[in-house]
């Protein structure tokens, strides 16, 4: 299907996104989310189940030539997480995975408006967006540097959806693989550069090991501890544009509620806006994401 997704629909869906479903989703299904794809056991449905019902639904597939048009003998990717919300509720998503075809489907009430997120594959990148005029083999995600490619959507005059389908290229150039906050900690020979800015400090490379090892119930001690290693990733030369925005918006976390130390509870409001940014970066220091983790 062909969208006309604008910078700014990226950003205020990846905005509903963190403030949704990253917050909302009930813990056995984030937690579900943040596992290696491949140990999936759930059933996912098959995309026929709602698309005749007033469901929306979709395939998800390897874009083998990475032209964003699932091209005959292009097959689908299976046990891929997919997160369905209407505009009007980002909180009452609908979760499921693709099938062993990469086909989904979810429900949702006739006339709403909606945001397709599939959780990007690791080792994987978004394929180019509504290439060419056919609107059933094209492209339609966006990635939102949280970790997902969005789509956005609207039931028309019958209630009926046109199917959300997502591409996705192997990451060509080999990542060194992420690092872990354990790694980074053990490992000082590997830092790229001897001191690092969080949150607008800069601590040397000592201080911010230091720090490394003193995670506990201030929650700044917990961002510091996953924007760190996902900076060190990104400068060894990891793939981080399924995350460039949520480190952005991490640094900008601690501008606001740093330095580390600043004792941010964990039942503030501060680490309720703070905590999804945290989890997302968790996820791809752990390989979970856009790069593998490292051997």
């Amino acid at each position: 299907m062909s969208q006309q997704v604008t910078q700014n629909t990226v950003q205020e869906q990846t905005q509903k996104l963190i403030d949704g479903p990253l917050k909302h989703i009930r813990a056995a299904a984030l937690a579900a989310a943040l596992l290696p794809l491949a140990s999936f056991a759930a059933t996912p449905a098959s995309a026929t189940d709602f698309c005749g019902s007033g469901g929306v639904c979709g395939t998800v597939f390897n874009d083998t030539n990475g032209n964003g048009i699932q091209d005959t003998g292009e097959p689908g990717i299976g046990a891929v997480t997919v997160l369905v919300c209407p505009v009007s509720d980002p909180t009452g998503c609908f979760e499921t995975w693709t099938d062993q075809n990469g086909n989904y489907s979810a429900p949702l009430p006739p006339g709403s408006s909606y945001t397709v997120s599939i959780l990007i594959p690791t080792g994987t990148q978004a394929s180019p967006p509504n290439v060419g005029s056919n609107d059933s083999i094209d492209s339609d995600g966006v990635p939102n540097g949280a970790g997902y490619t969005v789509a956005t959507g609207a039931a028309d005059a019958f209630g009926n959806f046109t199917p959300a389908d997502f591409g996705f290229v192997t990451t060509k150039v080999q990542s060194p693989g992420t690092g872990t906050p354990g790694y980074w900690k053990n490992h000082p020979e590997a830092w790229p550069v001897s001191s690092i800015t969080v949150g607008g400090v800069t601590y040397t490379k000592a201080q911010a090991i230091a720090w490394l090892g003193k995670v506990g119930k201030d929650k700044t001690t917990t961002m510091f501890s996953s924007l760190v290693p996902a900076m060190l990733n990104r400068l060894i030369g990891n793939d981080t544009s399924c995350v460039n925005a949520t480190i952005a918006a991490a640094n900008a976390w601690m501008a606001t509620y740093g330095p580390v130390g600043s004792g941010v509870a964990g039942g503030s409001a501060a680490w309720a806006a703070g905590e999804p940014l945290h989890q997302t970066l968790d996820a791809y220091n752990n390989g979970l994401l856009c790069a593998p983790h490292r051997q």
